[in-house]
């Protein structure tokens, strides 16, 4: 049976924030891969959690009890396939989490995601980045009149971005 240590994940995924995802990029049009991540850390304002089992439970219940001092919860999900992880946060959103402002992201390690050259995984653990729907539209808003997508293919965009603004579209699925 897997181990799963929580403060050894979290310090894995803080290094990987301040050694990739802060850096800026040239291939990403000189921006770091989230030009946001390095102050959320600096301001204390991301948690890290582990979800049990039942992902879904899990989100709508940290849903429930959010914190608005807090920007971004990272998840950790152990032991489940990109295909079921990619499943169940696509459901949830659609089902609960956009229509009550939360939106979450998973990150697989099984599942590449590759933007203009560059890997923007971490690589060793599958999470969920859960955070206020209303915030990532903002400030996703302000890196486009920055040029930030400039590099991003249409498919990128469509993956990670697009989707999101149509979010009112989903509640009627």
């Amino acid at each position: 049976m897997f181990m799963f240590n929580l403060e050894e994940a979290t310090n894995y995924i803080k290094s990987w924030i301040d050694d990739f995802v802060s850096q800026p990029n040239p291939d990403l049009n000189n921006f770091p891969p989230c030009p946001y991540a390095k102050q959320a850390i600096l301001d204390n304002k991301v948690a890290y959690d582990v979800a049990d089992l039942d992902i879904d439970l899990f989100l709508i219940k940290k849903a429930e009890m959010w914190d608005d001092n807090i920007d971004v919860c990272c998840i950790f999900v152990p032991e489940v396939s990109s295909e079921e992880l990619s499943r169940l946060v696509d459901s949830i959103n659609k089902r609960y989490l956009m229509g009550n402002d939360f939106v979450a992201l998973e990150d697989h390690p099984d599942d590449e995601e590759n933007i203009n050259g560059v890997i923007m995984n971490n690589g060793k653990y599958p999470i969920v980045l859960m955070q206020r729907l209303s915030k990532i539209q903002m400030f996703s808003g302000f890196l486009k009149k920055k040029g930030y997508y400039d590099v991003w293919s249409k498919e990128n965009l469509d993956d990670v971005v697009n989707w999101r603004t149509h979010h009112e579209d989903l509640q009627e699925i």
